[in-house]
């Protein structure tokens, strides 16, 4: 992990999304960027939802409501800077559950 390697203030999160993969309405205590490296999501900031296409970023105020989903049919790929140690740890779910899978 990045604490693990003296990171206290930041933490980097490359994943793959797989169609269908959503993370409901959620916020942070600190500021979150996304970049869209490969596919399509849609990412939604309080109540205003954009579709993002790779080699475009969403910078994500913190305490801001946010969501996102990969709708399309094709994996997409990620890469979360996250402006904390740790964003599972940090995370408040305004509605639904938070994903079962946990990327480390």
């Amino acid at each position: 992990s990045h604490q693990e390697l003296g990171a206290a203030g930041c933490s980097l999160l490359v994943n793959t999304v797989e169609p269908g993969a959503a993370v409901p309405l959620h916020k942070h205590t600190v500021e979150e960027t996304m970049l869209v490296l490969e596919g399509t999501v849609w990412v939604q900031l309080d109540t205003e939802r954009t579709t993002v296409c790779a080699n475009h970023t969403v910078i994500i105020p913190a305490g801001t409501p946010h969501a996102w989903d990969n709708d399309g049919h094709e994996p997409a790929k990620l890469l979360w800077a996250f402006a904390g140690p740790n964003p599972f740890d940090d995370s408040t779910y305004l509605e639904g559950d938070p994903p079962k899978h946990r990327v480390s």
